[in-house]
């Protein structure tokens, strides 16, 4: 499958795993390069020694969201 998105720059979050990881696999594929965020650190790692395999670009961001209310 071509989907023209050699050399392309592609943000998965939610990439360690699930629908993330896949549709992370097949950007690298396809021969775009990836960032994916996640929210635990180790399971981002995993994910991204998985997905070297395709011998691509695959970075990693380790995002945590923080809430706060402001309701009393």
């Amino acid at each position: 499958m071509d989907l023209g998105l050699k050399d392309k720059n592609v943000v998965v979050t939610g990439g360690s795993k699930g629908i993330g990881y896949a549709a992370a696999k097949i950007f690298l594929q396809e021969g775009a390069k990836v960032t994916i965020c996640a929210r635990h650190k180790e399971e981002l790692g995993r994910a991204v020694l998985e997905l070297g395999k395709y011998r691509a670009v695959c970075w990693m961001a380790v995002q945590r969201l923080v809430w706060r209310s402001w309701l009393r």
